[in-house]
């Protein structure tokens, strides 16, 4: 019989509660009889996520309670402990849906808190964690204080993307993928994840954060692990995240380009709303094979993908068709829609042997295919926390060595001013002069 398990939403009534975590918690609820209650802990319940919690389903909203809560105040603390002591046996997870610059505080207060009980505890800690690498070593070293690291779940909701996870089953589920991924086979692989809109009503956040560390440091990092990782000896959590450290180890950021996009709301700033780099993985799987990261905002258009660009046709048989063959490639799509396609080259039915061949793509669209919508990211990953999972979750030497890599770019440097729906000149001659565009 599993455990009775309670959870804890510090920052209850913020976006990321009110339109992901309860929603997601909600779906679970009616699935599994192990989740027996829900706290939102926040300073005040304001009527909007009354109706909210009341709305999402009526069994629900009699596991959802309220407690007023102030991160900063430790007699609010002692409070808690009170309603924890009427939860003996149940495990209790933590989630910190917080201001990123509350995590110390909160983390010290629990720990101080939870030293009094002996339930089994989980803490979950939302992105960007840390702000560099000193501060994110800091907050590794303040968990470990008084969490071990099987308790502790540094989320990325990427990784709760099914698109995303199936890069791993395509590549180690089938051997005419894994047999060809490789630098024999492969030009180059893109990854991207731009956005139509601005910083919008974020931006007293955004402009103490930026691009870098909004997004490369952690979602396309995670991606590009996730891609050129190695296969694992065993499908443990354990040997999932060894590889993805090996392989982010391993990454050399070899160039880079930043921007902001022309009309940013606060005038004299310096920070990025877009970055694209160029990097190499030293290894023997993928020596010389260029990597291309692309996030930033107001571009035109909302997209996340992975592209894998294979290598052109030898040259001789370009001149016996007398044209060339475009490339071939694999697109695991993110957003807007969650699709895998595959881009190759036929002969068209012209009657004729030796023909210029065309390009055709083969798509599957995963939510088509199985007709209906696939589970939010938020809600893949709540049940993986609470069955105690953390294949896709983030080890404390994977958070650190990701810093270790994406330092180097939060140094100051001369930002292109870019128009809205343009991509930076910087990142069009970063492709360009290797005589390759981006694929959008």
């Amino acid at each position: 019989m599993n455990r009775p398990k309670a959870i804890f939403i510090l920052g209850g009534t913020g976006d990321l509660a009110k339109k992901k975590l309860l929603p997601a918690l909600a779906k679970i609820r009616k699935n599994r009889d192990d989740l027996k209650v829900v706290y939102s802990l926040a300073r005040s319940k304001s009527e909007e996520w009354e109706t909210i919690a009341c709305n999402l389903d009526p069994d629900f909203r009699i596991f959802c309670n309220f407690i007023p809560f102030d991160v900063s105040k430790w007699e609010d603390y002692l409070r808690l402990g009170q309603v924890l002591e009427g939860l003996s046996g149940y495990e209790l997870i933590f989630y910190l849906s917080l201001s990123p610059f509350l995590y110390e505080q909160a983390i010290l207060n629990l720990g101080r808190l939870l030293r009094n009980f002996s339930n089994p505890r989980k803490l979950v800690v939302e992105k960007p964690f840390g702000f560099d690498l000193s501060s994110a070593q800091k907050l590794n070293n303040l968990l470990y204080r008084y969490f071990i690291e099987e308790e502790i779940y540094r989320i990325d909701h990427f990784l709760g993307k099914d698109t995303v996870q199936n890069i791993f089953s395509l590549r180690f589920s089938n051997t005419i993928f894994e047999g060809v991924w490789n630098k024999n086979f492969i030009d180059h692989v893109q990854i991207v994840a731009i956005e139509d809109v601005g910083v919008e009503n974020r931006i007293d956040f955004y402009d103490k954060v930026g691009a870098v560390r909004d997004m490369l440091q952690n979602h396309l990092l995670q991606m590009l692990a996730f891609t050129a990782m190695e296969p694992p000896c065993l499908m443990t959590p354990q040997f999932i995240r060894d590889e993805k450290v090996k392989v982010l180890r391993s990454l050399d950021i070899s160039e880079f380009v930043k921007g902001q996009y022309e009309g940013y709301p606060k005038e004299g700033s310096r920070t990025e709303t877009f970055v694209a780099v160029k990097a190499y993985i030293e290894n023997l799987r993928w020596q010389g094979v260029p990597f291309y990261l692309m996030t930033g905002k107001k571009l035109g258009k909302k997209l996340t993908q992975i592209t894998v660009v294979f290598k052109e046709i030898p040259k001789s048989f370009v001149s016996l068709l007398d044209c060339a063959p475009k490339q071939n490639r694999i697109t695991f799509q993110v957003a807007p829609k969650n699709s895998l396609s595959i881009a190759f080259e036929l002969r068209p039915p012209t009657g004729k042997f030796i023909a210029c061949p065309i390009e055709t793509v083969m798509e599957y669209n995963i939510e088509e295919s199985i007709g209906q919508p696939l589970p939010e990211a938020y809600e893949t990953l709540l049940e993986d926390i609470l069955d105690s999972d953390q294949s896709l979750f983030i080890r404390a030497d994977e958070i650190e060595v990701m810093w270790e890599k994406v330092e180097p770019l939060l140094s100051e440097q001369e930002l292109e001013v870019y128009k809205e729906a343009t991509i930076p000149n910087g990142a069009i001659k970063l492709m360009e002069k290797d005589r390759r565009n981006w694929i959008l």
